[in-house]
């Protein structure tokens, strides 16, 4: 592997993991409701825990809510 392609690597990794967080934040503060109703009810510390999987898993969230 070159060193451009591994910076590219690094870079699209950053921006996935930045889209992810941004995207967490939000989900877990006002979408989660959307998803499971459940967890519309859940307590902040609930909300904490699920944040680094909604973070990952981002773009299977996004699905979800605009099939929603």
């Amino acid at each position: 592997m070159t060193v451009a392609a591994a910076q590219l690597l690094v870079q699209t990794l950053a921006i996935y993991v930045g889209v992810g967080a941004a995207f967490a934040a939000v989900f877990v503060w006002r979408w989660v409701g959307r998803l499971d109703s459940a967890a519309e009810h859940g307590t902040w510390g609930f909300r904490v825990l699920v944040c680094p999987g909604v973070a990952a898993l981002w773009p299977l969230f996004v699905v979800r809510l605009i099939r929603r």
